[in-house]
């Protein structure tokens, strides 16, 4: 019996599709040496080469010299090209060229959103698309606090051949004038892409005075979430196999979505490019948790 772990299958999916060559893939907005990303399991498996983005002198410095031989680390600011005001948060995570909108803080209950320390640097923003040495991208997950949308404006030509794009996006305004979610689904589908599903969702329990009784993990107030969006699937033939092997595994290794990779895999078989039998295959190394009943017992045999 095939093992149904992740790991396991994630190597025998690598084995099967046999890319001729790393997944080129970027993380904008990460610290990408100290965070434990979704794309993680495609590092390990050293089947990808990641592209990260460092502004700030002896932060690049510092991560140029740990990135390893599986990172590119490259000293510019993404987004709108052109001058822009960074407002650097007491907590780096919040930080954005877009300034904290002070009446939505309230309304949320993140007073220290504004209250907190806040300092403004001067610096130049560069388009994706013209970033020297940056190659196509594969894969692109942004956390860019409301800049998502300028990254995708101005990485049309980067993005052209993309397969899978994860970006936070935001449901209810956090930065005055910040693109929210429909802005940037919107230039997502112009770009070829459609929504897939949502990693996850945060919502904030509002402030009242009777806050401290709600459980603050169920929270009615939605506020942003990291989306997957994939290429348009619906005619296969206009991709080649090698984009349908990137979305394979992408799907199963970094999105969760067996289903997706199942579908991949129909369309690799039509063309001979894996075993008749791959599909099936790849449906007995599921957890049974994921299957229907019958498949699962079929699976177990």
């Amino acid at each position: 019996m095939p093992k149904t772990d992740a790991k396991s299958r994630a190597a025998w999916l690598i084995d099967l599709l046999a890319l001729d060559a790393p997944i080129q893939m970027a993380d904008i907005g990460a610290r990408i040496t100290k965070e434990v990303p979704v794309y993680k399991p495609l590092l390990d498996h050293d089947l990808a080469h990641l592209h990260g983005f460092e502004p700030e002198p002896e932060a690049f410095a510092e991560l140029e010299a740990a990135a390893g031989e599986g990172v590119s680390v490259y000293p510019y600011a993404v987004g709108k090209p052109g001058p822009a005001t960074f407002y650097a948060h007491h907590i780096g995570a919040l930080s954005s060229v877009f300034k904290f909108c002070a009446s939505a803080a309230q309304y949320l209950g993140k007073g220290f959103w504004v209250k907190r320390p806040i300092t403004e640097h001067q610096m130049e923003l560069v388009a994706l698309d013209d970033i020297d040495g940056l190659p196509p991208l594969d894969l692109l997950k942004m956390d860019v606090q409301g800049a998502e949308f300028d990254v995708l404006q101005g990485g049309t030509k980067t993005l052209a051949d993309c397969m899978m794009i994860i970006p936070e996006v935001r449901f209810y305004r956090m930065y005055e004038d910040e693109p929210m979610w429909a802005d940037v689904d919107a230039e997502m589908r112009a770009q070829g892409f459609v929504l897939h599903k949502f990693m996850h969702q945060k919502s904030v329990v509002l402030p009242s005075s009777q806050k401290s009784s709600f459980n603050k993990r169920r929270g009615s107030q939605l506020l942003d979430g990291d989306a997957v969006y994939i290429r348009n699937l619906e005619d296969t033939e206009k991709l080649t196999s090698r984009q349908l092997k990137i979305m394979a595994l992408a799907a199963d290794i970094v999105a969760g979505s067996p289903d997706l990779c199942a579908y991949c895999l129909d369309a690799l078989k039509a063309r001979n490019d894996v075993p008749t039998n791959a599909t099936r295959q790849y449906i007995k190394r599921l957890p049974a948790a994921v299957l229907a009943t019958e498949t699962a017992v079929e699976a177990a045999e």
